[in-house]
């Protein structure tokens, strides 16, 4: 997902940080989807589940550097997720280490079902998913101070009427 130099910089910049909210920006969900649960392994390859070394590398430095208040925001996936972020996306019960607002499009195919039928029963296979919704075009807003973070999914029933 990230070249060498690109990765040395983000866990070096993590591992020297001071900051209450350490945020990362990424255009892919960080967390697993598994698709097929125990009857296989088919994961979306072309996210982080495609580079499992890498993130274990970022949720490792998490850890062992005590990174605070580590905040995945994740762009365009024509869906909404919340996401724990663990260590160990084969352990249900393995720390959380960090959170993930998974944004969705703002009017993608319209008023139509998108994703929902396809990523929802998926949802049962992967715990570490907090909320979901795969049908529902909107925004994610994220205010920030020094003592509280408040995201706000903000998802509309229809895009082609104010």
């Amino acid at each position: 997902m990230l070249g060498a130099a690109q990765e040395k910089w983000l866990l070096d910049g993590l591992r020297d940080s001071h900051a209450r909210w350490n945020v990362i920006a990424t255009s892919v969900m960080m967390a697993r989807l598994d698709h097929d649960g125990p009857t296989g392994d088919i994961l979306w390859h072309d996210a982080w589940d495609g580079y499992p070394a890498s993130r274990k590398a970022i949720t490792d430095t998490f850890v062992s550097a005590r990174v605070r208040n580590p905040v995945m925001i994740t762009g365009d996936w024509h869906s909404t997720f919340v996401n724990d972020i663990t260590g160990d996306f084969d352990r249900p019960d393995a720390p959380v280490v960090a959170t993930e607002f998974v944004g969705t499009s703002i009017s993608t195919n319209g008023d139509g079902e998108v994703y929902g039928p396809y990523y929802g029963p998926m949802i049962k296979w992967n715990p570490h998913i907090r909320f979901f919704d795969g049908d529902r075009r909107g925004y994610v807003t994220c205010r920030v101070d020094e003592r509280r973070w408040r995201t706000d999914l903000r998802m509309v029933p229809t895009v082609s009427r104010p």
